[in-house]
């Protein structure tokens, strides 16, 4: 650590969240993050983005949970549903990042 570094106790990936600005930062986050970073940092995710107002975020991470915890078929696949509200939901965040926000 370095010298009069502060100690958080908040791991860096939340941290970088705490730190963006926007919400096409935060969207372009949610889409860099590993998927099961949803899962383990998912009580320090939702605060985070209910503190920024961003309730499409909040709603990226329940169905990127929802996606981690349903059942799959014998493929390994999620039901067709889950997928498609899963995929428009990561094309919204998509969008927002490349255009810097909605307009």
């Amino acid at each position: 650590m370095e010298k009069g570094a502060v100690v958080t106790g908040i791991s860096p990936v939340i941290e970088q969240l705490q730190d963006c600005r926007t919400d096409a930062e935060r969207a372009r986050w949610l889409l860099n993050i590993p998927t099961f970073t949803f899962y383990r940092e998912q009580t320090a995710i939702y605060r985070a983005l209910r503190k920024a107002g961003f309730m499409r975020g909040e709603q990226l991470v329940d169905l990127e949970i929802s996606a981690l915890l349903t059942v799959r078929d014998r493929f390994g696949r999620l039901p067709a549903d889950v997928e498609d509200l899963l995929n428009a939901a990561r094309t919204f965040m998509e969008t927002l990042a490349r255009k810097g926000g909605v307009k």
